[in-house]
């Protein structure tokens, strides 16, 4: 067993045992040195007590004392074994006759000091003693470490052995030699250490040491198989150190990791193999993704492209003179087209969280003119419905909060047009509270309560799971795509907020959201639009360039730029638009994205960098049925597009934006 070694330099332990003060602190001064810490007594009892109680190395004992004279004390710490062997001077100023001495020494007693003391021969007989101590102690700590190394020794899981650096004899093993190999050990003294190798080792392991040794190395370090007294063979991994004539051999096991690098080699060329295949199924799989995505973006422009001329169209003959009849057919056909596209934008919407792109913007905005904003895109489809639509905003809302405005704008539709899809009777109201504080963000509730048709207990887990709906008839009923609800938790999860939904089947809903969003000290200034009504709006006369491709959206987008009185010039492509700017001012440009030849982007950055005056600087529009791509508004503005507006496009919209960015840029 090993035994805990304090080898660090400490102070020693002087006790002086004197019955008068004033002595003791005499004392005291005249021995002070930096290696010494001295424990004072004023009697034989407070002295004994200090000795049992601490590592004394000498005592200074004054033998006459009231009670218990320095004699009856030097018994008492001889007769008990912590304190039999502490060193005691007698200090006394009775006579130096030989019988008082000879009692002192029967006592216990090892020398005298007779006051008055003299201070050079005191010193020098405590500093002998204190000298005394310290190479006493400093022996019992080498033979403790001497007694903790031999212990680790025999006790170690390697196997040690020491051998003559010439014949290679061994003169010394540990237990570990008979434990992992069964050799006696008596055995073993005077053979050579080769005789315990391999054979198939043993010669380039005699060359190993002998040259290793040769070159007056202090470790030489090798592997080699080693021969048990059974015939079984372990591997070794030896650290010999040459010590003169002498060499200390360290030898661990290491079997188990020679036969795992083994396993390993021979798998090598499967996992090769594995890794290569594992290489081919990611790059797959990522093309497949980027496929996914292509297709998505593709679709997306290939079903707005003919979608714009529908609805376009459809608008533009709901303005003209027709048949009751005629305009209840329209009306279905852009119920039916705006249907459509909110299917469309789901799945796009879908597409995007599905594949990690989409993204979570923070900016300042109004909490509350997004909520008033939802409310009037509502209005009109509740009144229809005879249903009411309430917004009840409590006064703890923070005016203006940091987030992203146009997801919970998104998240707000998709509840409270769920909501009103669901209800027939009564209405829907929306709560919005702050409830709490997470650091630096408000904790706000939205709560959108209906009194619809409800959802069952058994649907309720799986509300917001992709492509459901609470029933197997609800998509022919009320129509969708089932994957509202799944985008406004993926979109509140986004955000780092919760959704969670209460109902009764036949007596309605209520979804809860909580979302953190950050606070904002800053009041937004309302700006005043330039256009607050279409039906105000003046573009006579307004020289329109009209970039597009398809010839459909070419027409729709000409008969309604000279609905507005503008005057139209169409442009099949990027190219084509540029030779137009070259030979004539246009108040604006109304850009399609995807075009041969020449796209809008690259037409855009052509007109903002080669051309100069009016022409370099007039406003672009850009117009688009491409919208799966991440980031696409801020590419058209980064191109030097002035804003966009998205396929297909509502008239009234595109009017407003053609007011807004050609007096903006007046």
């Amino acid at each position: 067993m090993f035994k805990i070694v304090d080898n660090r330099k400490h102070k020693v332990n002087v006790l002086l045992v004197e019955d008068r003060i004033e002595n003791l602190f005499a004392l005291e001064k005249m021995l002070a040195g930096e290696d010494r810490v001295f424990h004072k007594a004023t009697s034989g009892k407070i002295g004994l007590k200090l000795a049992l109680n601490n590592e004394i190395a000498l005592i200074l004992l004054d033998v006459q004392m009231p009670d218990m004279d320095g004699f009856e004390v030097a018994k008492l710490l001889r007769s008990n074994p912590k304190t039999k062997n502490i060193p005691i001077l007698f200090v006394t100023a009775i006579s130096k006759e030989a019988k008082y001495v000879v009692q002192g020494y029967d006592s216990g007693g090892v020398d005298y000091l007779f006051k008055p003391l003299d201070v050079d021969i005191t010193r020098a007989k405590v500093n002998t003693f204190i000298r005394l101590y310290k190479q006493q102690r400093g022996l019992y700590v080498k033979n403790e470490e001497l007694e903790n190394l031999s212990s680790l020794v025999n006790n170690s899981l390697n196997v040690i052995c020491v051998f003559n650096k010439e014949n290679l004899q061994i003169s010394q093993v540990n237990r570990t030699f008979k434990t992992l190999l069964g050799y006696e050990l008596i055995d073993m003294i005077g053979k050579s250490f080769l005789d315990y190798l391999s054979s198939e080792n043993k010669e380039d392991t005699e060359r190993i040491i002998r040259s290793e040794i040769l070159k007056k190395k202090d470790i030489v370090v090798f592997e080699s198989k080693v021969i048990g007294q059974d015939g079984t063979t372990k591997w070794m991994l030896w650290k010999i150190v040459v010590k003169g004539e002498v060499c200390f051999a360290n030898g661990s096991d290491i079997t188990i990791r020679k036969q795992t690098e083994q396993k390993l080699s021979e798998n090598l060329s499967y996992l090769v193999k594995v890794n290569k295949e594992l290489a081919e199924a990611k790059r797959v799989a990522e093309e497949s993704v980027h496929a996914k995505e292509e297709f998505m973006a593709n679709m997306s422009h290939e079903i707005r492209t003919p979608m714009n001329a529908i609805i376009g169209f459809t608008s533009l003959l709901l303005k003209s003179e027709i048949t009751e009849e005629q305009q209840q057919f329209l009306k279905s056909i852009q119920v039916s087209g705006e249907n459509l596209l909110v299917i469309i934008n789901d799945i796009l919407d879908f597409s995007k969280i599905e594949a990690g792109k989409m993204n979570i913007n923070e900016i300042e905005f109004s909490f509350e003119k997004i909520l008033n904003n939802v409310i009037d895109l509502e209005i009109n489809f509740a009144r229809e419905q005879n249903l009411f639509l309430k917004l009840e905003i409590s006064e703890y809302v923070q005016k203006v909060v940091i987030g992203d405005s146009v997801r919970i704008n998104q998240i707000l539709l998709n509840l409270v047009s769920n909501a009103l899809k669901f209800t027939h009777k009564g209405g829907v109201t929306i709560k919005v509270d702050n409830i709490g504080e997470e650091g630096d963000k408000e904790l706000i509730s939205i709560i959108c309560e209906d009194t619809g048709i409800g959802v069952s207990d058994e649907k309720l887990s799986t509300i917001f799971e992709s492509f459901t709906q609470a029933k197997g008839d609800t998509t022919r009923k009320y129509g969708g795509t089932g994957l509202g609800l799944t985008i406004v938790k993926k979109l509140v999860d986004l955000m780092g907020g919760d959704i969670s939904v209460e109902s009764i089947l036949g007596k309605g809903s209520r979804f809860i959201v909580k979302l953190p969003l950050k606070r904002s000290d800053n009041e937004l200034e309302e700006e005043d639009p330039i256009v607050l009504d279409e039906e105000k709006v003046d573009l006579t006369g307004a020289n329109i360039l009209l970039a597009e491709d398809n010839p459909m959206n070419q027409i729709l987008a000409k008969r309604v730029v000279m609905s507005f009185g503008a005057n139209p010039t169409v442009a099949e492509n990027g190219q084509v638009a540029l030779d137009c700017l070259r030979e004539k001012d246009y108040d604006i440009i109304l850009m399609d994205i995807m075009m041969p030849e020449m796209d809008g982007l690259e037409a855009t950055r052509v007109i903002r960098t080669e051309f100069e005056g009016s022409k370099k600087n007039v406003p672009i529009l850009a117009m688009t049925a491409f919208v799966f791509t991440q980031g696409d508004d801020q590419k058209y503005l980064d191109a030097g597009m002035n804003d966009f507006i998205l396929k297909p496009f509502n008239p009234d919209n595109l009017k407003l934006k053609i007011a807004n960015l050609i007096n903006k840029n007046i």
